[in-house]
């Protein structure tokens, strides 16, 4: 029912911000034909609602709960951006409107809904947060505190923590623990009988519970219902894709790296000037691991001193790295440096989806900390994945692991549209670009 509230007042205020762009324009007499200008308004109507609709599922903006006020309104400007480029495409193949709907109505009412949407938007934090408090959490595991430290350094208006269970075992009293508190949240150093007692005290007090999966349980989550005989069983089918999704899988890659290169040509040519002009060469290769951990090399637009590992060996990009070339940080900021990598698709070594190509060197040591590591060698590797948009640079191997496992786990042809289209949206995000701490 809440949902649904938003979704007609996000409506209201799109369709009402392009009327008020109308009226405005209309009383400064800058339009030449309104009867028709309004028409052509009225021909795309039900699209431009369709397509509001689809940015804002993409991007999250119905799951407000956890996203800080400067996350808010980023995400409301791109969402506000797509939406104007997307109107203005929808026009252009909406031949009847493509002359008729005003460009300055269009660029207009972006800034009406995006002012309209924020306050909005702001206004539902506020009252929520008003209304729900400070919630009361518990965290059970979390010896060396990470999950504590995110919280409080992320939702420390949001979220306070009553108290953290780090040595416990079955005859610890979890009952006056899960009673006091909203929400439980419950980390992978726990044995499976604490696990099920604790999920048991949750259902019976009303309790959200939040766990961090082990990477077995990753696979039950994307299980399917079977039933043998009388028994009901799950199903967990193989990591490997079907012969039929790595077609088409492929067949998208191919199509989409021919498009891209002709998007991103301009770009292409104006930083391999710029690399030119600091000296060195204007490519970089590396050899990165790909599905089945086969040998490749990843190109890239050079962003470190040339030779920059010759006496460290091979290292990870750390934040402020004396490497990194000032040109270098530009490009790294708005990703330009992963362009050449299209090659890479094209070739078929990549995928424009799917965990990022790693080092040997790393691969190696990783799999031996983790045996659970060579399971995201299942696919090719990708230029963005789960793990980049919903992690960060920084985030740690175990967590990116888990998220790379499950998007094999779940892998469907929309899901890697929706990550592409998510991609968009951490581009100029600080925390998707820093290096490792």
């Amino acid at each position: 029912m809440k949902r649904a509230l938003y979704i007609i007042l996000d409506l209201l205020i799109v369709y009402g911000s392009i009327l008020l762009a109308y009226s405005l324009l209309f009383q400064l007499k800058m339009l030449s034909d309104f009867d028709k200008n309004f028409e052509a308004f009225q021909i795309v109507t039900p699209f431009i609602g369709i397509y509001y609709l689809i940015l804002m599922y993409i991007f999250g903006l119905y799951n407000i709960t956890r996203k800080t006020i400067n996350e808010l309104l980023y995400t409301v400007f791109l969402i506000s951006i797509l939406l104007t480029i997307g109107i203005m495409g929808i026009s252009f193949f909406v031949r009847e409107t493509a002359l008729a709907f005003p460009r300055s109505v269009i660029l207009l009412s972006t800034l009406f809904y995006f002012i309209l949407l924020s306050f909005w938007r702001l206004l539902v934090v506020f009252i929520t947060r008003k209304i729900d408090g400070i919630k009361k959490i518990t965290i059970i595991g979390d010896k060396d505190f990470k999950l504590s430290g995110a919280l409080m350094n992320k939702y420390q208006k949001h979220y306070k923590i009553e108290n953290q269970c780090t040595d416990f075992d079955l005859s610890t009293d979890f009952d006056s623990v899960i009673k006091s508190v909203d929400e439980i949240f419950v980390l992978t150093d726990i044995s499976p009988k604490i696990r099920r007692k604790i999920l048991s005290l949750s259902i019976k007090y009303r309790k959200e519970v939040f766990f961090v999966p082990e990477y077995y349980d990753l696979s039950i989550m994307a299980s399917t219902f079977d039933r043998t005989d009388d028994l009901p069983t799950y199903r967990i089918n193989s990591l490997e894709l079907s012969p039929e999704d790595k077609f088409v899988k492929r067949f998208v890659d191919i199509v989409l790296s021919c498009v891209v290169s002709v998007i991103t040509l301009p770009f292409a040519l104006i930083t391999t000037l710029l690399v030119k002009l600091d000296g060195g060469p204007v490519l970089y290769s590396q050899e990165r691991l790909t599905r089945h951990n086969k040998s490749f090399k990843i190109l890239k637009f050079r962003t470190m001193i040339p030779d920059a590992e010759k006496l460290s060996g091979p290292v990870l990009a750390g934040e402020d790295d004396p490497r990194i070339t000032k040109i270098g940080k530009i490009i790294r900021t708005v990703r330009i440096d992963e362009i050449p990598q299209l090659i890479n698709i094209f070739k078929g070594e990549m995928s424009f989806v799917g965990p990022r190509p790693e080092r040997p060197f790393f691969v190696e040591r990783f799999e031996q900390e983790i045996p659970e590591y060579h399971y995201r060698s299942a696919v090719k590797a990708g230029l963005t994945g789960l793990a980049q948009v919903e992690g960060k640079y920084n985030t740690s191997v175990e967590n990116k692991l888990r998220y790379d496992l499950i998007y094999i786990n779940n892998y469907s042809l929309w899901q890697d549209f929706l990550i592409i289209l998510r991609t968009i949206k951490i581009l100029f995000m600080k925390s998707s670009t820093e290096g490792v701490v």
